[in-house]
């Protein structure tokens, strides 16, 4: 990918992320104002829960994205249809599990109904085909019909939660409007997008023996890469956890506002890195450090500007988009902030060692997950307690990833 082009298509990118990230974060303060501070907490709870479900559709939307910029069309189009039904039908057995385990999720997180965790099943049904077709998308650098299907989405999830909480259904209706908003600009993107996706139809059943044999011949790259993006998704909601079932519903639901808040620094640096994977290619390993770096570079500028407006005006911002009732922990928005600056910079590292096919990827994030987890058992006295740890466990596995000899990662000798 030549440089200038990376360039535009980060700018494009950022520009639609950037709106989808206002309609998105509108999404938050809108639900809080209708549902109230423990309804909210509740229904963020939720939106974090699916996150880390989720992590499967992003870790598949960077294994297609892989596909596409190693392969020959044909084998891209074979193995991504084989790959969709397989996974959709796994999806359809998560949900299964989740619907049996409602009940207990409902009590142990301290939910008032279970209907949220039933009506979540919505969603991952829908993102179990949007991975797919948004992956090859990505892969053929589509960025105009990504852009527009973002903003469609994140318009059409307020226009439907709004809807159905408005009917009465609260916390459920919050979660109800995110499925349908995400079934809505799936359907729109057949019609945005010239190139031709992955069928639809085929999706239901069941993959044949030839289809079988193919993804198992990828079979331990998807579960690295899975497994990996499952534990870099849980560091950035980690918190949020221990908070919840640590401390009483209210302070919960006051430092999920406030950790939302603190996420824009994190989702604001996100589109980098999608416009970053597809330039990772075995085939070119120079333009890949190239394209890692200009990444590394944006990432830091971006997160410095967001730490430093946060680290000033805590409390304006906190009460323009939470309003007053968030007032009394605005004083969590710098630590967060910087919390999320980490992850970001993290998030670029394990991106790139993924796209490598590094197994790397999973010796950063695992460790940094063990790390947080240790601290955050001794020390989860206060959130503020909560947040450093998570945050020292983050600074040590960068560290550790950049005072490791590259002999010693796992690298292609001519990617270093």
């Amino acid at each position: 990918m030549k440089k200038d082009e990376f360039y535009r298509n980060t700018v494009l990118f950022m520009a639609a992320s950037f709106l989808t990230s206002i309609l998105n974060y509108s999404f938050y303060p809108i639900m809080g104002h209708l549902i109230g501070v423990t309804g909210y907490g509740e229904l963020q709870l939720i939106t974090s829960f699916l996150l880390q479900i989720t992590t499967l559709f992003i870790g598949l939307n960077l294994i297609s994205i892989n596909i596409v910029v190693n392969h020959d069309e044909s084998e891209v189009m074979t193995l991504m249809a084989a790959l969709q039904k397989a996974v959709f039908w796994l999806i359809f057995v998560i949900c299964l599990v989740l619907v049996a385990a409602s009940g207990f999720l409902r009590n142990f997180f301290q939910f008032s109904s279970a209907y949220p965790f039933i009506i979540l099943t919505v969603c991952l049904l829908v993102d179990a085909v949007a991975v797919f077709w948004t992956g090859y998308l990505q892969g053929k650098k589509d960025f105009r019909s990504l852009s527009v299907y973002m903003i469609l989405t994140g318009v059409t999830k307020i226009f439907f939660a709004v809807i159905f909480v408005w009917l009465g259904f609260g916390v459920t209706g919050g979660v109800l409007g995110i499925g349908v908003g995400l079934a809505v600009s799936l359907a729109a993107l057949r019609f945005i997008t010239k190139h031709p996706l992955p069928s639809l139809r085929s999706t239901m059943t069941l993959p044949s023996k030839s289809e079988t044999k193919l993804i198992k011949s990828h079979l331990g790259y998807i579960a690295e890469v899975v497994i990996t993006l499952l534990i870099m998704t849980l560091l950035l909601s980690l918190d949020t956890f221990f908070v919840k079932h640590f401390f009483p519903p209210e302070v919960a639901g006051q430092y999920a506002g406030i950790a939302t808040i603190a996420r824009i620094v994190f989702y604001a640096s996100a589109p980098v890195v999608s416009v970053m994977l597809p330039a990772i290619t075995l085939r070119n390993p120079e333009a890949s450090k190239n394209a890692y770096l200009r990444t590394v570079g944006l990432t830091v500028l971006i997160c410095s500007v967001g730490v430093l407006v946060f680290s000033i005006f805590p409390s304006q911002i906190t009460n323009l988009l939470l309003g007053s009732g968030f007032d009394q922990s605005a004083s969590l928005l710098p630590r967060l902030a910087v919390l999320s600056a980490l992850v970001a910079i993290l998030n670029v590292i394990v991106n790139y060692l993924l796209a490598l096919r590094d197994r790397f990827a999973l010796v950063v994030t695992l460790g940094g997950l063990i790390i947080s987890f240790i601290l955050l058992l001794g020390h989860h006295e206060s959130v503020k307690d909560i947040v450093s740890s998570v945050s020292i466990g983050v600074i040590s596995i960068i560290l550790l990833y950049l005072f490791t000899p590259h002999r010693w990662r796992g690298y292609r000798p001519d990617m270093v």
